[in-house]
């Protein structure tokens, strides 16, 4: 016969320990022994199933919360795996080889800073990575900043703003994705929220970096490196319009409201399309890559950088970690450990929106600095202030947009951070040189926070909505 345990409340005292403890080994694994987040994550269930049954639940019931929970990653883990199989199909079609080839034939001595910003935003949203468009893009622009005598810290500050500005605003970045997944809002809203904050931002950074280039105007450029990266790619590909289709008519599937899944997967079958027509890619081959990524050896390390990537096992980590994420989130709210938390909190912010926003800023780039990682950041602000941006009938979007712009454009301005590391090693320039010159990263947290004090662009429920949807004692 089974006994009916009474279920307890944590203390403020034991919650606040659970999440340091959590916190901590996350940390400790990925900061000191490289470890990845996922697994780290995953090993807090060590901290979480003890504490969650101290307070008299059991394990079977701690399970049965984790599921119940886990079960809402179900349409953003689709999604990043569809992403994987659009970025294959691209690759496979010449759509990111053109995006790549048309942004290094407006390189000119004049205009370089605000080229290599456009070049690296377009390489960025193409692919998705802000890692893979500073190992290639980026060594052969810092190479060319090199030669005309441009400062390196000015260089690597342009290469990064638009490096970050396509990891953040491409529905193909796994941080995005993320970032959309733990505030639990679709995708493509999450990204059309975030250019009513980037927009301005970047027409600002165009601005300056125009500007500041003008003082190299009459300097000569080395076209060397981007003669022989665009001649590989033309050789592998098809360089063209009809390359360019599969985006063209993934933004018209958007445009009319198609979802987002279904969008993506239909633009990835015309880039198969496209590929086995015109580049002449067999359809075993196709099918292999949307599963394991597309496969060249172009004989240029660069390219090779470049084009190597994509497919469903590629998106495998990002999906666990969404789904163990709203596991171990879910247990911590529906046992009690989060609303403990959050309950000084929200009592210092009362109603100030603006104590609000002040609030997740500093939450985000102190867990940016504490953890070194801006995936790890995503998460814990996402899971600890959804509940509060609810209170005040704050759309996640709102929430997702202010992580992205303080998490994912912040982590190149912290010197320990893992992504300032690989900055600064990839680049060959010391983050201390780039960091003032990170435009993007600066200038579109102040634009964020101005929204968030005056209320412009913050989207909120109606009446009807919030009371349609899960309520802030039931969320994650």
């Amino acid at each position: 016969m089974s006994i009916n345990i009474e279920k307890r409340k944590p203390t403020f005292k034991f919650a606040a320990l659970v999440m340091i403890a959590i916190i901590s080994l996350t940390t400790v694994g990925m900061v000191v022994f490289k470890a990845s987040i996922t697994v780290m994550f995953l090993l807090s269930w060590l901290i979480v199933v003890p504490a969650a049954m101290k307070l008299g639940y059991t394990n079977s019931e701690i399970e049965d919360l984790g599921f119940e929970v886990g079960k809402g990653a179900f349409q953003s883990n689709l999604i990043v795996l569809s992403v994987g199989v659009l970025i294959a199909a691209w690759i496979a079609a010449g759509t990111i080889p053109t995006i790549v080839y048309s942004g290094l034939t407006i390189i000119t001595p004049k205009y370089f800073l605000v080229t290599t910003l456009i070049v690296c935003s377009l390489t960025s949203i193409a692919t998705g990575t802000s890692w893979g468009t500073l190992g290639t893009s980026g060594i052969a622009l810092m190479s060319i900043g090199t030669s005309m005598g441009v400062p390196a810290g000015l260089t690597a500050g342009a290469i990064i703003s638009g490096a970050f500005f396509g990891d953040k605003i491409s529905p193909l970045s796994d941080s995005t994705n993320l970032s959309a997944a733990v505030c639990k809002t679709d995708v493509i809203t999450h990204i059309k929220h975030m250019t009513l904050s980037t927009t301005p931002a970047y027409i600002i950074c165009v601005i300056l970096y125009t500007v500041m280039g003008f003082k190299y105007a009459n300097n000569t450029i080395d076209y060397n490196q981007i003669n022989q990266v665009m001649e590989v790619l033309k050789a592998n590909f098809n360089i063209g319009f009809v390359a360019v289709i599969p985006i063209i008519f993934l933004f018209i599937l958007l445009l009319l409201q198609k979802p987002s899944i279904v969008s993506i997967l239909a633009s990835a079958v015309v880039g198969a399309v496209i590929a086995f027509v015109q580049e002449g890619a067999g359809v075993d081959k196709l099918l292999d890559y949307m599963l394991n990524g597309f496969s060249i050896e172009t004989g240029l390390t660069y390219t090779d950088q470049l084009l190597n990537r994509g497919g469903i096992m590629s998106m495998a980590e990002t999906v666990l970690l969404v789904f163990v994420v709203f596991v171990i989130a879910g247990i911590l709210q529906k046992t009690g450990f989060l609303e403990v938390l959050l309950e000084p909190m929200l009592s210092k912010i009362g109603k100030s929106r603006t104590k609000l926003i002040g609030t997740t800023f500093v939450a985000s780039y102190l867990a940016n600095a504490f953890s070194s990682s801006m995936m790890f950041t995503s998460v814990f602000v996402g899971t600890i202030m959804s509940p509060l941006y609810k209170q005040f009938k704050l759309k996640p979007e709102n929430l997702s947009r202010i992580i992205q712009d303080t998490a994912t454009l912040g982590a190149p301005l912290i010197p320990w951070n893992s992504n300032a590391i690989f900055c600064s090693q990839t680049l060959g320039v010391s983050p201390f040189e780039f960091i003032p010159y990170c435009f993007l990263s600066w200038i579109t947290p102040v634009v964020t926070f101005i929204y968030g004090v005056t209320g412009f662009t913050m989207t909120t429920y109606t009446d009807e909505e919030f009371d349609m949807i899960e309520q802030p004692e039931d969320a994650i």
